[in-house]
C-alpha cells in the first residue's frame, strides 16, 4: 500500500501538466480557470472537475497530501482509484494548458493577431475590413522598427495578403506593386538571416571544434555574392542599406579576419548612428565586435586593443552592459573590460570603472570579481604580494571565471620565486583545461601554449641554464603564435637573459 502511493505521488509530482501548471504565475491560473470553466474551449466537465481539486494545491504541489489517490478520492470519493482515469485527465488538461499558452502568445503579439484576424475577414469576403487590418498592422510594425530579421518577414506576410486581396478584389494593377514590395521584403529578410547563420556557425565552430563548410547551409550561401548585393542597396539608396551593411560587415569581419576591409567597413558601422536599432541588438553589434577583435588581439594585432576600448567606452556612455536596459552589469562584458583596459594599460581608468560600476554586478559574483579585478591591478603596479592576497579571497568554486585565477596565480607564483608551487599548480591546470568540456578547443591551445612556455621560462629561472637555452626559448616565444599573455612571457624571457649576462 505504501509503495502504490509513493508512486501515485512521483506520477503527480513528475508529470508535465504539474511542471506547466507550476510556470503559470496567480494571474494566469484565474486565466487558465475560466478556460477551463468555458464550454467553447471545454466541454468535458470531468476535466473542469479535475481543474477544479488539481488548482487546490497551487503553487507547490507537494506534500503528502498530493497525490494521484488522493485527487481521484476527491473527484470520486465513492469508486475505486483507477490510475489509468487521472492520467486521461491529466492527459486533456494538458491539452488545454497548451491552447491556453498558445493563445497567450498570440493575444501578446498584436502583429500576428491582427494578421490572421485580416485572414479570417478575407475568407468571409470582409476584404475592406481585412485590408484595414494589414494596414493598421504596417503602420504599429512601421512605428516600431528594429529586430531587422522579423521586421522585414512581418513586412512580407502584410505584403502577400495585401497581393491576396487585390487578387479576391479584381484589383490586379495594385498586385503588381505588392508582388515587388513582397519578394523586396523577402530578399532583406533572406540577407539578414544569411549574415546572422553564418555568425552563429562561426561562433558554434570555434565553441565546440565543427566544421561549419560541411554544412548544407554553407553549401547554399557559398557562391552568393551578398557584397555585390549590398553594393547596390548602397548605389540605389536602399533606405535598408544600413541595416544590411550592419548585418553584412558585422558577418564578415568575423568569418574572414584576414580581409581587413571588412573589419575597417565593420568598425565604421560601430562608429556610426546605431540609432534604427533595438536595445538588444545595438549589444549584439557590440559583443561581436568584441569577439572579432579578441581574436585579432589572440594572433597579435595588438593595435586593435585601443580600437576595443574605444568600443567598451561607448557601451558604458550608452549604457549597454546589460541585457535590458538598467539591469545588472553581465558578468563577462565585466571581466573583458577589465582585462583590456590592463592590456591598454590604463589603470586609472580602471580604478575608477571598478568604483562606477562594481555594484551595479549580480550579488552572486560582485565580491569575487572586484577582488580579481584588484588583484590584477596589483599584479601590474608589481605588488606580487598584495595581488595574491586579493586572489586568495575569491571564492573558487562559486567564480565563473576559474581559468582567470588560474592564470593570474601561475604569473604570481612565476613573479615570488614559489618555483615549486608553480611546478605543481601548472600540472593541475593542465588537467584542469584538458577535462574540461566548457572550455573551447581553441582556448584550450591558448591556455597550454602558455603554461607550456611559462613552466620551461620557470625552469630557467630557478635552475641552471645557459645563455643559448634562453636565446632558443626566447625565439620560440617570439615565433610561435596563439598562446595567452606573449607580451609578459617576452618580457620574463628578456630578465634571464639580462641577468646572466
Amino acid at each position: 500500500m505504501i509503495i502504490k502511493l509513493v508512486k501515485s505521488q512521483i506520477f503527480m509530482k513528475t508529470s508535465l501538466l504539474v511542471k506547466v501548471i507550476s510556470s503559470f504565475n496567480a494571474h494566469e491560473i484565474r486565466e487558465f480557470s475560466r478556460l477551463m470553466n468555458s464550454p467553447y474551449f471545454n466541454g468535458r466537465k470531468d476535466t473542469a472537475r479535475f481543474w477544479s481539486v488539481l488548482k487546490k494545491f497551487y503553487p507547490g504541489f507537494s506534500g503528502s497530501r498530493f497525490s494521484a489517490e488522493k485527487v481521484f478520492s476527491d473527484l470520486f470519493p465513492d469508486s475505486k482509484f483507477d490510475i489509468a482515469e487521472i492520467r486521461r485527465l491529466s492527459s486533456y488538461t494538458l491539452k488545454l494548458a497548451e491552447q491556453y499558452m498558445a493563445y497567450k502568445g498570440l493575444k501578446n503579439d498584436p502583429f500576428y493577431f491582427d494578421l490572421s484576424l485580416s485572414v479570417q475577414y478575407s475568407e468571409r469576403g470582409f476584404y475592406g475590413r481585412s485590408m484595414k487590418k494589414l494596414e493598421e498592422s504596417e503602420k504599429r510594425l512601421n512605428a516600431e522598427r528594429g529586430d531587422y530579421e522579423f521586421y522585414f518577414w512581418k513586412r512580407y506576410l502584410i505584403e502577400r495578403q495585401k497581393n491576396s486581396l487585390y487578387s479576391y478584389t479584381g484589383n490586379d494593377h495594385l498586385a503588381s506593386e505588392s508582388i515587388i514590395a513582397r519578394t523586396d521584403m523577402f530578399s532583406y529578410h533572406a540577407a539578414a538571416v544569411t549574415c546572422k547563420s553564418l555568425i552563429s556557425l562561426f561562433i558554434n565552430e570555434k565553441n565546440f571544434n565543427t566544421d561549419y563548410t560541411n554544412s548544407n547551409f554553407y553549401q547554399m550561401v557559398k557562391g552568393l555574392d551578398l557584397e555585390k548585393y549590398i553594393n547596390f542597396l548602397s548605389e540605389s539608396n536602399s533606405e535598408y542599406y544600413p541595416v544590411l551593411a550592419a548585418e553584412y560587415y558585422e558577418a564578415m569581419a568575423l568569418v574572414k579576419p584576414e580581409n581587413e576591409n571588412y573589419y575597417v567597413k565593420f568598425r565604421e558601422v560601430m562608429n556610426g548612428d546605431l540609432g534604427m536599432f533595438t536595445y538588444l541588438e545595438k549589444l549584439n553589434f557590440y559583443t561581436i565586435f568584441e569577439a572579432i577583435c579578441t581574436l585579432k588581439i589572440e594572433n597579435g594585432e595588438d593595435r586593435i586593443a585601443d580600437d576595443l576600448f574605444n568600443v567598451y567606452n561607448r557601451m558604458l556612455a550608452e549604457g549597454l552592459y546589460s541585457y535590458s536596459p538598467g539591469g545588472e552589469f553581465i558578468l563577462k562584458i565585466f571581466r573583458n573590460i577589465v582585462h583590456m583596459s590592463i592590456l591598454v594599460k590604463k589603470y586609472d581608468w580602471l580604478e575608477k570603472f571598478l568604483d562606477d560600476y562594481a555594484w551595479k554586478l549580480p550579488d552572486d559574483s560582485a565580491g569575487n570579481m572586484k577582488n580579481l579585478a584588484d588583484s590584477l591591478l596589483h599584479f601590474e603596479k608589481g605588488k606580487f604580494d598584495l595581488s595574491l592576497d586579493k586572489l586568495n579571497r575569491i571564492d573558487y568554486e562559486l567564480f565563473h571565471f576559474k581559468i582567470d585565477v588560474k592564470n593570474l596565480q601561475l604569473k604570481l607564483f612565476y613573479e615570488l620565486d614559489y618555483h615549486e608551487e608553480l611546478i605543481s599548480a601548472a600540472d593541475t591546470y593542465r588537467h584542469f583545461i584538458m577535462n574540461n568540456r566548457y572550455i573551447s578547443q581553441r582556448y584550450k591551445m591558448l591556455c597550454s601554449g602558455f603554461v607550456n612556455f611559462l613552466v620551461r621560462l620557470n625552469r630557467l629561472k630557478a635552475f641552471q641554464y645557459s645563455e643559448i637555452e634562453c636565446e632558443i626559448l626566447r625565439n620560440e616565444i617570439v615565433s610561435s603564435k596563439g598562446f595567452l599573455f606573449k607580451h609578459w612571457l617576452l618580457e620574463k624571457a628578456d630578465e634571464i637573459i639580462k641577468n646572466n649576462k
